[in-house]
């Protein structure tokens, strides 16, 4: 961690450990009558990837804690990595 205390901005890698199960086809449509598509022919947030990123903002580290806000992730989720993010 070090110098991270400098960004404003981080990207957290982490894994989304309470998924129980993952859909990898689905029905395209407002209704389940629709066209079985794969899941990136749809729009559907769910991925097929349990590995999941996020953008933060980093508000302040205290020794290893970081304290961000953003972050869409559940407590205790696993972190994998964290880098510097450049935000626009």
């Amino acid at each position: 961690m070090y110098k991270l205390e400098e960004e404003k901005w981080i990207t957290i890698v982490y894994y989304l450990h309470k998924i129980d199960s993952i859909n990898t086809v689905f029905k395209r449509g407002k209704d389940s009558n629709g066209k079985e598509v794969g899941v990136f022919a749809s729009r559907s947030p769910h991925r097929s990837s349990r590995i999941a990123i996020s953008d933060v903002e980093l508000i302040r580290i205290s020794n290893f804690s970081i304290y961000v806000k953003g972050l869409d992730a559940c407590k205790n989720s696993p972190v994998l990595d964290i880098k510097v993010a450049k935000k626009l």
